[in-house]
């Protein structure tokens, strides 16, 4: 089923896009399919302007959105997936847990993801370093919901990190195991450092193919290192 959104206001390269949304054969209902598929269109519509309007971008393709039955949402995703999250994308299409309630926590999750459709909206999310990836997704994520910044139970649990020395030093790339709520941090540092215009700008020029270091370097005058130094210190002079 395709659904045509049009956006009131800026920007106006996201005035409309097409969403092509499809069901898994084996999901079954046990309420009324009609209602959840009006209510599942009227979060991603929502969550869609919301986001396009906080990156000031737009798909460039039809957003795919696929409903899965549960057992084929664990079996592609992972029985942690299935059991901590409602959406999940990958490849141009957000998949969503049909076993999960359409409500606030749901929509929270919808807005991660849509981040990433909308970074991903030519094909080229791989230029952004994984922490600013997510760290963008759970930044608006937590904005949707009405938290702008950090909780105090979350500036406890990152200095007790930092004391420990478990926090994640902030390359620009590699594989390590990320934190969610770390990635959060390190994006707001950077919006309280430089503003959200500037780092949207780096986001912008690494999408389009620019080494990040080098857009990094041009719109902030910071190195891969001076970040880490400076997002360290953030942390621990943080007040709860």
């Amino acid at each position: 089923m395709a659904l045509a959104l049009v956006l009131a206001g800026p920007p106006a390269r996201a005035a409309t896009v097409q969403i092509d949304v499809s069901w898994d054969k084996d999901l079954a209902f046990d309420y009324d399919r009609e209602n959840y598929q009006r209510r599942l269109e009227e979060l991603v519509a929502r969550s869609y302007e919301f986001v396009a309007g906080e990156l000031g971008l737009a798909l460039e393709r039809p957003l795919k959105i696929v409903v899965y039955a549960p057992a084929h949402y664990e079996k592609q995703f992972g029985t942690e997936a299935w059991a901590t999250q409602g959406a999940h994308y990958l490849a141009s299409a957000i998949y969503v847990n049909g076993g999960n309630r359409l409500n606030d926590s749901f929509s929270g999750l919808l807005t991660h993801e849509m981040t990433h459709a909308l970074l991903d909206h030519r094909g080229t999310i791989r230029q952004l370093p994984l922490w600013l990836n997510e760290g963008l997704a759970e930044r608006l994520s937590y904005q949707h919901r009405g938290q702008s910044g950090l909780a105090p139970n979350q500036v406890a649990e990152l200095q007790y990190g930092g004391r420990q020395r478990t926090l994640t030093p902030l390359p620009t790339w590699g594989r390590a195991r990320w934190s969610y709520l770390q990635c959060f941090a390190a994006e707001q540092f950077l919006e309280e450092k430089a503003g959200r215009a500037k780092v949207l700008a780096v986001v912008r020029r690494a999408l389009q193919g620019e080494p990040f270091e080098h857009a990094l370097d041009e719109e902030l005058r910071l190195t891969p290192a001076d970040l880490d130094r400076e997002f360290m210190a953030w942390v621990e002079h943080l007040s709860p």
